[in-house]
């Protein structure tokens, strides 16, 4: 069985990826997990950090409230044991973890995460250094994108190489990279003879994180007090956009933060013209059932909404996006600016509506991207972004 190192066990992604692993199905285990020691309760001097452990777990996924339990220094998950080391990654004596590891998975803040020589610290330990946030200095590796079409590609996905560290992207990135995938998916079921990505827009509905708070302790969004309060904030998913599309009018208008939980919601748009070999052109029913069989042939990058539940309805879902197939929803203009054919093809627009789970659905895209490290090697990459540093 296949060891990974996962670098941090936080509220959401460490603890949750501890609690949704099934190594039998997804063919690794997580052999150890090194993080920050956690802070104890004085009103409660018999609990341990290692409790403070199970309560991230448990609070994240209350489905494992009799499956948690702690043995000396590891935790037993499901029946799993894991070995847990409490210590700052930046100095932790690596020779202490009971390694080699096939990969290291870092979940915990992007600053470490775009260190690049941080990163490679862990080489010594482990064929391969994952990070779970965008990071444009360093390869895209997009659990997404994996076999997917590229000849529409601006950017094509090379050979990793030589190269062994990585940035998995972050959860809107994936959630919008499902969305593309299909579009990629629907090019060469419809035999386009072109595809050119004009401009592409993405509004996100973000469900609050952990890095959040109560009260107001600036006016970031992340520090302003999340009670009856809306906040404007970013994402990274524009980053992503320009790395794949350079030459695209690519802009992330709104992530709005809100106290719910997830998954929260994204809105997409797609500007391109495009040719048929056939000569026939799109409808938004052509488009919905191939991104139908798409989520069939890929139901951990992408599933269709039957029925258009509220966002709780997808609480347990794995897909990276879960898109509204429904006319009132998916709304596909041919030639939405009156431009004609002639000379060349028509800007077209598509406009898509999913649920994006920031959580596990994201933990799923991370376990793919792990499966597909161990079990078949090293992967196809987007290169750094030029220019871009630390």
């Amino acid at each position: 069985m296949k060891q990974v190192l996962l670098i941090g066990c936080g509220a959401e992604i460490g603890s949750i990826l501890l609690g949704m692993l099934q190594p039998q199905q997804d063919g690794f285990k997580i052999g150890a997990v090194l993080t920050n020691p956690v802070a104890t309760d004085p009103s409660h001097p018999e609990l341990t950090p290692m409790d403070g452990l199970c309560a991230r777990i448990v609070l994240a996924q209350p489905r494992l409230l009799d499956q948690v339990a702690v043995e000396g220094s590891s935790l037993v998950i499901c029946g799993n044991r894991v070995p847990v080391f409490f210590g700052d990654m930046q100095g932790y004596p690596l020779e202490m973890l009971p390694g080699p590891f096939g990969v290291c998975i870092v979940a915990t803040a992007k600053t470490h995460i775009n260190n690049r020589e941080l990163l490679e610290r862990f080489l010594s330990v482990s064929d391969y250094v994952v990070g779970v946030a965008e990071a444009t200095s360093l390869p895209g590796f997009y659990p997404g994108l994996i076999g997917a079409p590229g000849r529409f590609l601006p950017v094509k996905p090379r050979p990793a190489g030589g190269d062994r560290i990585f940035a998995l992207g972050s959860c809107q990135t994936n959630g919008w990279q499902a969305q593309l995938r299909g579009l990629l998916e629907l090019a060469e079921e419809a035999e386009l003879s072109t595809l050119d990505f004009r401009a592409m827009e993405v509004d996100i509905v973000h469900p609050d994180t952990p890095t959040g708070r109560l009260g107001t302790g600036s006016i970031r969004a992340r520090e302003q007090d999340p009670r009856n309060n809306l906040r404007p904030g970013f994402s990274q998913v524009e980053l992503s956009m320009n790395r794949l599309f350079p030459s695209s009018n690519n802009i992330n208008t709104i992530s709005l933060r809100t106290l719910t939980m997830p998954p929260g919601y994204q809105l997409c748009r797609f500007f391109f013209s495009y040719l048929c070999e056939d000569g026939s052109r799109l409808d938004g029913a052509r488009i919905a059932a191939s991104l139908g069989r798409t989520a069939t042939r890929l139901p951990k990058v992408l599933r269709l909404a039957d029925r258009p539940y509220g966002s709780r309805g997808f609480e347990q879902c794995d897909a990276a996006a879960v898109v509204l197939p429904q006319p009132v929803f998916l709304r596909f203009a041919d030639d939405p600016f009156n431009l004609g054919s002639e000379p060349a093809p028509p800007v077209s627009e598509l406009i898509l509506q999913a649920y994006v789970h920031n959580t596990r659905g994201y933990c799923r895209s991370v376990i793919e991207a792990i499966r597909h490290l161990l079990l078949e090697g090293p992967p196809r990459v987007f290169d750094p972004v030029s220019g871009a540093g630390n």
